[in-house]
Order: C-alpha cells, then sequence, then structure tokens
C-alpha cells in the first residue's frame, strides 16, 4: 500500500507525535523501513521535520520539549537526576542539561541550545520508572524516589551534598520514605544507605536501617570533600559539608 508523505505528517500532527524513529513510521503505517526512511528525507528536505540524530526526528513547527527528546534518542531509558527533580519541582532550575538514566552506553548529544546526558546504569539500579505527560508530551521519568536515589549516589548529576536536606524536604510531600528506603537497598550500596539515613535524620525523619545494610567503618557524607568534620557514630558518617 503507497501512503502518501502528507498523509503521514497529517497523522503525526494530529496524533500529536512530535518525536520519532523510522521505526515509529513503519508500526504506525505498517510499510517498510526503505520506504519509511524515503518519506521522512522527503519531509526533511521540505523542512516539515528536523533530524535530531540518524534515524531520528522531531516536527520542525513544535515546540522543542527536551524531556520527550531525551527519552526518545535511546531505549530503554528515563529521564532522571537533576532533570527529574526539576519536573517534579523539587529542584528550582532544569539547566540546559537533561540527564537520561540507561543501562546502554551512549555519547552525550548536542542538540539546539540543550545538552543531553546518559548516564550508564547498571542492569539492576534500573528500575522505579513511569510514563506520564508533561506538556502534553508523553515522556518516561524516574519516580519521585528514584530520581533522588539516582541523584544521591552520582553527586555529579544532582543536587550538591549541602544542598540535598533541602531537596529531600521539597519532596516530603510526594514521596515514600518507605520506598525511598527501598530503592536505596536495591543499589547495594551501603554508603549510600548510610548517608540517605543521615540525611533523613538531620531534617528529622527518624528510620532504623539494620547494620547489615550499614558500612562498618567511617565514610565521607561529601565523597570528594576532606576526611574532617562532625563523626556521627549511629550512621558511620563524617559529616564533612
Amino acid at each position: 500500500m503507497t501512503i502518501k508523505r502528507d498523509s503521514i505528517f497529517s497523522v503525526l500532527e494530529k496524533e500529536k507525535i512530535r518525536c520519532f524513529t523510522i521505526s515509529d513510521i513503519c508500526s504506525l503505517f505498517s510499510i517498510s523501513s526503505n520506504y519509511a526512511s524515503q518519506i521522512v528525507y522527503q519531509l526533511k528536505l521540505e523542512e516539515r521535520v528536523e533530524e535530531i540524530e540518524k534515524g531520528k526526528y522531531i516536527l520542525t513547527d513544535c515546540d522543542i520539549y527536551p524531556l520527550l527528546i531525551g527519552y526518545k534518542t535511546v531505549c530503554p531509558s528515563y529521564i532522571s537526576f537533576k532533570t527529574a527533580l526539576y519536573a517534579y519541582n523539587i529542584r528550582e532550575e532544569r539547566g540546559d542539561e537533561i540527564y537520561i538514566a540507561t543501562p546502554k552506553r551512549k555519547k552525550t548529544l548536542d542538540f539546539k541550545s540543550y545538552i543531553f546526558k546518559y548516564i550508564t546504569l547498571k542492569p539492576y539500579k534500573f528500575f522505579g520508572y513511569r510514563e506520564t505527560y508533561i506538556n502534553g508530551n508523553k515522556v518516561t521519568i524516574a519516580e519521585p524516589e528514584k530520581a533522588i536515589i539516582d541523584s544521591f549516589e552520582e553527586l555529579n548529576y544532582g543536587p550538591e551534598v549541602v544542598k540535598f536536606t533541602d531537596t529531600l524536604m521539597k519532596a516530603l510531600n510526594i514521596i515514600s520514605i518507605e520506598k525511598l528506603i527501598h530503592y536505596a537497598k536495591r543499589f547495594r550500596d551501603k554508603s549510600l544507605l548510610a548517608r540517605l539515613g543521615y540525611m533523613l535524620d538531620v531534617i528529622g525523619i527518624k528510620r532504623d536501617i539494620p547494620d547489615k545494610f550499614l558500612p562498618k567503618d567511617y565514610i565521607k557524607l561529601n565523597p570528594s570533600g576532606e576526611r574532617r568534620g562532625k563523626w556521627v557514630s549511629k550512621w558511620k558518617i563524617i559529616d564533612n559539608r
């Protein structure tokens, strides 16, 4: 069956499919990959679609929504870290960098005014995400608890340690503390659990975490800071903020 490119473009607009791949076109219209590529190539020449990277496109006239582009450029993946915290109004500034969690390795992508950074997670850490609509766009994003845990383990992509208590405080009305701790346990990182338990203590939330989940030796709250500050025996933490 032959489908004209005007018909394909009309369906994309009508269904609000702003970001798509060649595979998406094949599935939507039951056409071959070769034919889909020809159609999209013509739409690109007419400047009705724009190529993000090979095989991945966005409608030219639509408002660019970076979270949609971010998770569409690698599969499987989900939006997390600072970007997800911003989406949940836990963090005030999103910035130009968009952070995507994925079990795959992928190079940083520059598109328009955004920088898409792909953080490779081990398969057992790749969980705790959901599909939702933000600004009319269907995206896959970390649950708020998972965004916090991802950020707390990979501090380069989350709030600074000195700001983490503020992050937890802002998130209290949308997170489950039990789920937060459960997700941290699934990371198999005793240092992460110690830091989380201590930070919860600081904001007045008392939770007991069995010793088997905590480190035997003292660890620094800020891994990159100096080994000095307040020593907290309960969590084996050196608060070096």
